[in-house]
């Protein structure tokens, strides 16, 4: 059995913290880092994403405002995707991707 997955977490600041601590739970995740951010921008959330993920040595971002067909459907945030699993507030990413 393998022990929780390094987790990079990126949300809103409004975001509460159970809604966070209930997906770590659910996908048995060590969240390293958290970044609050209201950047609109895919462009620049995704590589606000990869820094975070690379300076933590992050397996998993987790992103609880967006959902997953939003971030599949997205070229910017296919790089991410292949670095990391990304878990949205509807689930994991990989469900919705082609």
């Amino acid at each position: 059995m393998t022990g929780p997955r390094r987790t990079v977490v990126l949300c809103r600041p409004e975001t509460p913290g159970r809604e966070i601590r209930q997906l770590a739970s659910r996908y048995r995740l060590e969240v390293v880092y958290t970044v609050f951010t209201d950047i609109e921008s895919a462009e620049l959330t995704a590589l606000i994403a990869i820094q975070h993920i690379i300076e933590n040595n992050a397996e998993v971002l987790v992103i609880p405002h967006l959902t997953a067909p939003w971030i599949a459907g997205l070229r910017q945030w296919k790089a991410v995707r292949t670095a990391v699993q990304i878990i949205t507030s509807d689930g994991p990413v990989e469900k919705f991707t082609r």
